[in-house]
């Protein structure tokens, strides 16, 4: 019998859903925006270390945020997300040496390391029997913002500089905070939840989930960064790859209810083997043609695909906290910030080393015989237990 969903319970995760988008939209507008800023921070290595930054505030901040988000509660810590957004967002856009842009990369991985672990807390507390559904319709909005990002803020700049794409996001900032606090219940069951690491972190079903959401980052991140320098070099056009991500996004977000139905019937572990093994196939498709078309219907097929493995890998973290009697689903979801940091570090290092030695092409079958190998892997460790969706 299926679970109907309230307008209420809509509206939670939708805020959600909304606060990741601001969140990546911002990340997504600093990519390029950054060599234009008045600090004047053109070479490799200060642009490296910016990032490097924000991926090291993410992981030094984000065990802190998710232990305060089952002490305190999970809409105070979203709270706190969007003030340290609201600090990044007004470094960013009056910084004039790099110390300035610095500052704004370490205010922006404390908003990410808030607002995420927190922001998946809400959605597993409120959804059992929905979670990998409503968690996708989360990373939707993320996948949105990470596609929109760069276009507007590239479009704002060239009409009025480099101050109105900041200004744009300190005002979504605003209506975020706004949206929390009008629409977030202020006391949600898990504040005062129970904390007990070894039992957390000794779980094997954390930890099966905590590698498949690595994986998961893995697969999807070796595409953002060589898909579209391949597309560009093969002559297609810039609006053209910004058209193929949008669309593939918009697929992942319409995915969320077939990734969810599945999970019901087949189990939540059995659907990231599933999503593995579609990622596996799907991604040297993307290697067969430089077609603009055939390129885009690969990426929708990836985008699909990129759910069924990251949907049901994020519910599975709650599903096995709840399986050794916890509820400290801010601390979980610290677990899969720092588990989606390793993938990208993962996807970072094929990218630089392999992408240079066996191309494009290379690099997508490498990490595709990882998925494969990774597959074996993880139906030889969940043998001997069952996880059903909201258990």
């Amino acid at each position: 019998m299926p679970v109907t969903v309230s307008p209420r319970n809509w509206t939670l995760v939708g805020v959600v859903a909304f606060v990741l988008f601001v969140d990546y939209f911002l990340y997504g507008l600093v990519i390029p925006l950054t060599p234009l800023s008045p600090a004047n921070v053109k070479t490799e290595d200060q642009l490296g270390s910016l990032y490097a930054t924000y991926a090291a505030s993410v992981l030094v901040v984000t065990p802190i945020f998710g232990y305060l988000g089952d002490r305190l509660g999970a809409r105070f810590m979203m709270l706190v997300g969007v003030g340290f957004a609201l600090a990044a967002t007004l470094f960013f856009g009056t910084a004039q040496n790099y110390g300035g842009l610095f500052l704004a990369r370490l205010c922006q991985g404390a908003a990410s390391a808030a607002v995420w672990t927190s922001g998946l807390a809400i959605v597993a507390e409120s959804y059992p029997e929905r979670r990998v559904e409503m968690i996708g319709y989360a990373f939707t909005g993320s996948t949105l913002g990470s596609v929109f990002g760069p276009v507007v803020g590239g479009a704002l700049y060239r009409f009025a500089g480099y101050q109105l794409p900041f200004l744009m996001v300190g005002a979504m900032v605003a209506v975020e905070a706004v949206l929390l606090m009008a629409l977030l219940p202020r006391g949600p069951s898990a504040a005062h939840a129970k904390i007990d690491l070894p039992k957390l972190l000794g779980s094997k079903g954390v930890l099966v989930a905590a590698f498949a959401v690595a994986l998961a980052a893995l697969a999807w991140g070796i595409i953002e960064p060589l898909l579209p320098i391949h597309l560009d070099r093969a002559g297609v056009s810039a609006e053209t790859i910004g058209l193929m991500f949008t669309v593939s996004s918009i697929l992942y977000g319409f995915s969320a209810p077939l990734v969810g139905w599945t999970s019901n019937r087949i189990s939540v572990k059995r659907v990231i083997v599933l999503g593995t093994v579609l990622m596996a196939a799907t991604l040297p498709l993307l290697t067969l043609s430089d077609n603009a078309l055939w390129v885009g219907i690969a990426l929708c097929l990836v985008n699909v695909s990129f759910a069924f493995m990251l949907n049901p890998a994020a519910a599975e973290l709650a599903n096995a906290t709840e399986c050794v009697g916890l509820h400290c689903y801010s601390t979980v979801y610290a677990v899969y910030n720092i588990a989606y940091s390793i993938g990208m570090l993962a996807t970072s290092a094929i990218a630089t080393g392999a992408g240079h030695i066996v191309g494009f092409a290379g690099a997508l079958f490498s990490v595709s015989g990882v998925l494969i190998v990774s597959a074996f892997v993880l139906v030889a460790v969940n043998r001997g237990g069952r996880h059903v969706q909201g258990t």
